[in-house]
């Protein structure tokens, strides 16, 4: 694969000043915006919200690069990158108030829109905790601004602390949302990616806390997948290290819909599913996030190859192959010449919003495979316990390409991270 422009600017930019000693014998690159541009303009190079988005050489040393101030940039071993561990969870269902008449929930294609909707339906209010006898949370700050003087500590590779100072860094909030007793800031994506560059909730955290105010500052990450509406909450466990992040919760909502597929349909549908064969050129499933494979859908109607779709989904290779895959495994996408398409079940799916009844094909879809029924009757009659020895079992003696045990545990995880979702859909 033929390297992007950022990859060939920076091998350029480490080679011309020895960044890769430098940084060895100080743990510490600085460089400025007109030093980057002599290759590439700064603004391109920088911009790394999650990881898959690192240049070759920065991934291959573990490299990673944040802001001081505007203008100058901080290269070393940083750990910038948080994993965004997405669990399938039975959503809350929210109404937007029946005098909107301008908003199509059914096409909601931006992350601002998804947004203005979670607040209007009181979403925001509901993860704020605002009480019924108060004012409901109005948005606050939103858009670019200055982070102000920042000093934290953030994690080395090797795990020391690295002391940081931060003079005007250019900040961008998606939504900052205020009640009578908290502030939440919202960082927006309009997909589930695999991770997050902390500094998107860190700095315009600390700016808040710079603000001296006596409110609650929560930061949340805030996805919009598969019409499930996200809010992944954190909080730093020590306000001075950027590394403190901790997730404390998720909370899911949907529109207009509750999903609470009844579990007797279920067990009918486990019962009655015609078996199919184990296809023998797709790879067994290695794709956890559920929800992440079936918001895929939208993108692969009009045919994509993994390298679209890891673009997409800000994905590394690997991961968007996998995911794409395992929608060929379903029998709802083809895959030819490299290139994924829906076929006429996976178009038929989606046409259809997250529902009870799309929810049920697409379980019938997931049980029509032996080693998922096994585990899913498995499943049932341990009451609602994994049995995950069993689980490997049944993948080692049913899948041609798991050989080992080793495999067989691995891609277990994947038979439990569907099950989870199918159980999160469940009544």
């Amino acid at each position: 694969m033929k390297k992007g422009k950022n990859d060939e600017a920076w091998e350029k930019l480490f080679d011309k000043y020895d960044i890769l000693s430098e940084i060895d014998k100080n743990e510490t690159f600085s460089i400025k915006s007109k030093q980057i541009n002599e290759f590439r303009e700064a603004r391109l190079m920088t911009k790394f919200d999650h990881s898959n988005q690192l240049p070759e050489i920065f991934s291959d040393n573990n490299i990673t690069i944040l802001p001081d101030s505007r203008g100058n940039y901080i290269l070393g071993k940083f750990k910038i990158f948080e994993d965004l561990k997405h669990k399938n969870s039975k959503p809350i269902p929210v109404k937007i108030p029946d005098f909107i008449q301008s908003l199509d929930i059914s096409k909601i294609t931006s992350e601002s829109t998804a947004l203005n909707i979670a607040h209007m339906s009181n979403m925001i209010d509901s993860v704020m905790k605002t009480k019924q006898n108060e004012p409901q949370s109005l948005l606050t700050l939103s858009g670019r601004m200055s982070s102000g003087s920042l000093q934290y500590n953030i994690l080395n590779a090797d795990k020391k602390l690295h002391e940081f100072t931060v003079e005007n860094a250019q900040i961008e909030i998606d939504g900052s949302y205020e009640n009578l007793n908290k502030i939440l800031i919202v960082e927006a994506k309009n997909k589930i990616p695999l991770d997050f560059n902390i500094r998107q909730l860190y700095y315009p955290f600390r700016m808040y806390q710079n603000l001296n105010t006596t409110k609650d500052i929560t930061p949340v990450f805030f996805t919009y997948a598969d019409d499930i509406f996200s809010f992944h909450i954190y909080k730093f466990t020590d306000i001075m290290n950027y590394s403190s992040i901790k997730k404390v919760e998720q909370i899911n909502f949907i529109l207009n819909d509750s999903l609470d597929l009844n579990l007797d349909v279920v067990k009918r549908i486990s019962a009655t599913v015609k078996e199919v064969k184990e296809p023998k050129n797709v790879p067994f499933p290695q794709a956890n996030t559920f929800s992440r494979i079936l918001d895929m859908i939208d993108y692969i109607y009009v045919r994509k190859n993994k390298y679209e779709l890891a673009e997409a989904y800000e994905f590394d290779l690997r991961q968007s192959d996998y995911y794409a895959n395992s929608l060929v495994y379903l029998g709802l996408a083809t895959k030819q010449d490299c290139y994924f398409k829906l076929n006429e079940d996976g178009i038929k799916i989606k046409n259809m919003y997250n529902s009870n009844k799309r929810n049920a094909l697409i379980i019938s879809k997931i049980l029509s495979h032996k080693p998922f029924k096994l585990a899913f009757d498995s499943t049932l009659k341990n009451g609602g316990e994994y049995d995950r020895k069993y689980i490997s079992k049944v993948l080692l003696d049913n899948v041609e390409s798991i050989n080992s045990m080793s495999t067989a545990n691995r891609r277990m995880q994947t038979v439990v991270a569907w099950l989870n979702w199918i159980f999160s859909v469940i009544e």
